[in-house]
């Protein structure tokens, strides 16, 4: 069920959305821990900005995302994220988790180019800018830390 798109976007469009997406303007919300599997003493966290969740939008920056969740062909979405993984000094993987219990589909979308990793069930994905992938998210799947830039950037997206 994995399949990765180099390139997904135009250049012109992911451009303007990589530029709002770590630019000043985008606003950040601090977690304590990147998933519910973590482990209280792990003192890693990440920053996330939900554009949708809860059958709403949650950020007026949703109308920007429109073209890229447009790609996705969804019928309905569940949850749109916006995450911000800070550099660590050594590479880090974060605990497993599966983002819903239900059915439902995953894409994730790269904002930048870093050595951060996707791991997945039946394979790693490098963290490539406007790499986008589909994959299963009812399956056990890690997101981890990048050591050569100052942060991951991805979006996560949740739907049927």
């Amino acid at each position: 069920m994995t399949k990765i798109i180099d390139n997904f976007l135009d250049k012109k469009y992911f451009e303007e959305l990589q530029k709002l997406v770590l630019g000043v303007e985008f606003s950040w919300f601090f977690q304590k821990s990147v998933n519910t599997n973590q482990k209280d003493k792990d003192l890693y966290f990440y920053l996330t900005h939900t554009l949708y969740a809860d059958d709403q939008s949650n950020s007026n920056f949703l109308p920007a995302f429109q073209p890229l969740l447009d790609k996705i062909d969804y019928k309905k979405l569940i949850r749109v994220k916006v995450n911000l993984y800070p550099r660590t000094e050594q590479f880090k993987v974060n605990e497993p988790h599966i983002d819903y219990t239900f059915a439902n589909k995953g894409f994730l979308f790269y904002f930048n180019t870093c050595d951060s990793k996707t791991i997945l069930h039946d394979c790693q994905i490098d963290c490539i800018e406007n790499r986008g992938v589909y994959f299963d998210p009812t399956k056990p799947h890690s997101s981890s830390s990048c050591t050569n830039n100052k942060a991951r950037f991805s979006v996560n997206v949740n739907y049927i």
